[in-house]
């Protein structure tokens, strides 16, 4: 199974000839604001270690990760990556069934179905894709003793969100089955009010329950790799961490942990663009009639086109790159995500658009 992701840029610009510094990136959904001085700075500084093998048991990354979220390190898993994780969790507990939403991220379904697992999908319908308790209750009732329900929250590529109350509800009636949520949290940090939708305060009283956390995506290192996972289950991570190679993560994607979840500045500048720029764009995208637009809850958009365009490759030729997610399941070539960016580059997005879908009209 091969799964196609946004953030090939640098490769589609050199297939269709644009200079690099002539392309606007859309595709993937990686903060525009770059690396931040802090970072930058603590990176340079550990450059110089790179002569010495990695900490295998990243001692300063994990106690800065735990001390974050208030947990201690043993209940700490750090990766290369938060997609990592999946594939290890999925080698660890090799479930009979695994239940996910559709559409959503597809390297769960790779991970698992390496496996063996069969997979389950609770259907987010149009025009909202949302879901409730309700919603997943008949696909999950039937799943059994050492099964998984695997939930992206912020969903991808949807931006569908579910409060912790209802994930709460979720993990009480799996315990009780004896099965593991697995709950992918890689956006939830650009969330304002993450506190209502993060379960990661809730994982002492659930044991069955696994937050998987990415550091690439609002830091904007997704070439450095660095994810973690965070439960008190009481064997799982130990076990991963005896059976997995040593040093899976790097020497400088060590030493930025402890940088990045102290700087609050970049953090608050993060959270006052998006606020600003998500507001602006999901506007402008609504005003296009040929847009089906999803209300965003983080820093990307989805919509359904509904005109006879190719869109994507009508925007490459004004040097634009989105993402078809004709590759997701349930979904086809009219469904499109668009990352968040800045005020010149979502101009641009805007200006482009009105080009490609003013020619459509004017052929009708």
């Amino acid at each position: 199974m091969r799964v196609e992701h946004g953030g090939d840029g640098a490769i589609l610009a050199e297939k269709l000839g644009i200079p690099a510094e002539d392309y606007l990136d859309f595709s993937a959904n990686i903060n525009p604001l770059g690396l931040s001085p802090r970072l930058r700075e603590t990176l340079v500084v550990a450059i110089d270690q790179l002569v010495a093998y990695p900490d295998s048991h990243y001692r300063h990354a994990k106690a800065a990760i735990a001390a974050h979220h208030q947990y201690e390190p043993q209940h700490i898993l750090l990766a290369n990556g938060a997609v990592d994780i999946f594939y290890e969790l999925a080698r660890y507990f090799r479930p009979q069934t695994v239940v996910t939403l559709s559409p959503t991220f597809m390297e769960y379904e790779k991970a698992f179905l390496q496996v063996g697992s069969k997979i389950a999908y609770c259907l987010l319908a149009a025009p909202d894709y949302t879901w409730d308790v309700e919603t997943l209750l008949p696909t999950i009732s039937s799943l059994s003793k050492g099964d998984v329900v695997l939930l992206c929250n912020p969903n991808n590529p949807t931006g569908t969100l579910q409060k912790v109350d209802s994930l709460k509800e979720i993990a009480r009636y799996l315990v009780e089955k004896e099965v593991i949520l697995v709950l992918d949290e890689a956006f939830i940090d650009f969330l304002e009010n993450e506190s209502c939708y993060s379960f990661i305060s809730s994982l002492q009283e659930f044991p069955n329950v696994i937050v998987v956390r990415s550091l690439t995506k609002f830091y904007a290192i997704p070439g450095l790799r660095l994810g973690y996972a965070i439960s008190t289950h009481p064997t799982c991570f130990a076990q991963i961490e005896e059976q997995r190679a040593p040093w899976s993560v790097n020497t400088l994607a060590d030493r930025a942990v402890p940088a990045i979840l102290a700087d609050t500045a970049y953090q608050q500048e993060t959270r006052q663009w998006l606020a600003v720029e998500k507001e602006f764009l999901f506007s402008a995208l609504t005003s296009f009639p040929q847009l089906q637009v999803v209300k965003p809850s983080v820093n990307y958009i989805f919509f359904e086109y509904t005109g006879e365009l190719d869109l994507r490759r009508e925007l490459w030729k004004e040097q634009i790159f989105i993402r078809s997610c004709s590759n997701y399941h349930h979904l086809s070539d009219r469904h499109y995500r668009v990352a968040i960016r800045s005020r010149h580059e979502n101009e641009a997005l805007i200006a482009a658009l009105g080009q490609v879908l003013a020619k459509e009209v004017a052929h009708e």
